[in-house]
């Protein structure tokens, strides 16, 4: 590849204690935690709005906030604010509220209790309105271009807007991007896919229906479905358009899943195998598939799906919902034992319970693994990069294998990681020392006295 040496001359336009890179589950909460222990936040977001794969990816209902057997929360503080701002504005559903089988989940029983339903403009709203209350200053239309570090330690970033470039400098740097973009461009070691030969899971475009007979489509699950973890909604449907020769798509059944607005379903059926989410060619290329999986779905469930038949499609993604991208190696990676058995660790700091969900990277089906215990606990050094200073990783890119990553990507475990991060950073300016030197048991305590649960 030619290449062209520039220099430019970039002005320094903000210095807070703590920067957090992107605005979406992990970067919400580490943002309010960290101005909330006392750090000067500042928040960057390249849209105009919160949410992240949430909003702009149209992801969703959140999975399980609670543990594996529905007893009691597995995740609070930042995360259940949100979803009490949602609830205020008439924008979810309470997640205490929701038992598994039932159409929120749409209709599938293992890992699918305690779902929270939610408007995706509730939570834009919600999210906004929680960050300005805690004093975060907030930066959206501002994408990230490149790190500033000495040796293995972050400085600050790059950004660029309608401004141009512009450097901030920071004394912790918080990597919220999904993609591990901050960390990856500071040199941190990272992983993708797995391992066998790097393929990542399956993409998809969600988009949302208008329009749909609740009660005829409730009608049609009592009378048809056998919803276990081996069949799934209009599975059946599916299976008799592909021996017609009408179904092309690279997966087996529909998944449809109740909002909080009566006649509005939000649809998690598209698959774009293949996407490199860090791969803007790639990347491209899979929101061109997906956009066509979308609109050929749409007249496909109109035509074959009980209680459809007056649907209208009321929006797709802004974004291509990716699963899976880099993965940032830190001072420990959480593995697929660990999430099974549920493992407790000392430096925990968040915990999670969704089982071990992976879309085939190159096929049809998905794997469902159930967490053998309540729960299992995320330790502080899977936030930590092994050898990067003054930088913290939160969300989907936190350090675990390809299997742990299978339960730790979900929304309500990325807002758990990314409280953990946020207090540990301002903790970290607070006591003038590296994020790894931060004191566990301090950290512990702090996060526990938000509400969070760790």
């Amino acid at each position: 590849m030619a290449t062209e040496r520039l220099t430019w001359t970039v002005p320094v336009i903000a210095a807070p204690d703590v920067l957090v890179v992107g605005g979406g589950s992990a970067g919400i909460a580490a943002a309010a935690a960290a101005a909330r222990t006392g750090a000067r936040t500042l928040l960057v977001e390249r849209y105009g709005f919160l949410g992240g794969t949430s909003t702009a990816g149209l992801v969703g209902p959140f999975m399980t906030s609670y543990t594996t057997e529905g007893h009691q929360p597995v995740v609070g503080g930042i995360f259940r604010e949100v979803v009490d701002r949602m609830l205020a504005l008439g924008g979810a559903v309470d997640p205490g509220e929701v038992r598994e089988a039932g159409w929120w989940g749409a209709y599938i029983a293992i890992g699918h209790a305690h779902v929270t339903p939610f408007h995706p403009e509730a939570l834009k709203l919600a999210a906004q309105e929680l960050l300005v209350d805690a004093g975060v200053e907030l930066l959206f239309h501002t994408t990230f271009v490149d790190t500033l570090r000495d040796g293995d330690r972050v400085r600050g970033v790059v950004v660029v807007n309608k401004a141009g470039l512009g450097l901030i400098r920071a004394q912790v740097v918080i990597d919220c991007s999904a993609d591990g973009d901050v960390a990856a461009a500071a040199g941190a070691e990272y992983m993708k896919g797995r391992p066998e030969d790097g393929r990542m899971q399956p993409a998809t475009m969600f988009f949302r229906l208008g329009g749909v007979d609740d009660d005829a489509v409730a009608a049609w699950v009592a009378e048809h479905a056998r919803l276990h973890p081996g069949e799934r909604m209009y599975e059946c449907v599916v299976q008799e358009a592909k021996a017609r020769g009408e179904w092309t798509l690279p997966r087996e059944y529909l998944n449809f899943y109740r909002e909080p607005e009566p006649g509005v379903w939000r649809v998690n059926v598209s698959r774009v195998l293949g996407v490199d989410g860090t791969d803007p060619r790639s990347l491209t290329q899979g929101e061109l598939e997906g956009r066509r999986q979308a609109w050929w779905l749409v007249q496909f469930i109109r035509r074959h799906c009980q209680g459809f038949a007056q649907a209208r499609l009321l929006e797709m993604g802004t974004q291509l919902g990716v699963r899976e991208t880099r993965r940032i190696v830190g001072t420990y990676v959480l593995t697929g034992e660990d999430v099974r058995e549920g493992r407790r660790f000392p430096d925990a700091v968040a915990r999670g319970s969704y089982l071990i969900d992976i879309h085939d990277p190159a096929g049809t089906r998905t794997t469902l693994q159930q967490v053998q215990a309540p729960f299992y606990d995320i330790p502080y050094r899977a936030l930590v990069p092994k050898a990067t200073e003054r930088l913290l990783v939160a969300g989907r890119c936190i350090s675990v294998d390809h299997i742990a990553f299978g339960s730790t990507r979900v929304i309500p475990t990325c807002y758990a990681t990314g409280q953990a991060a946020g207090t540990a950073a301002a903790l970290a300016v607070r006591h003038g020392v590296p994020p790894r030197a931060v004191d566990v048991a301090e950290l512990r305590a702090a996060i526990r006295a938000a509400g969070g649960i760790c």
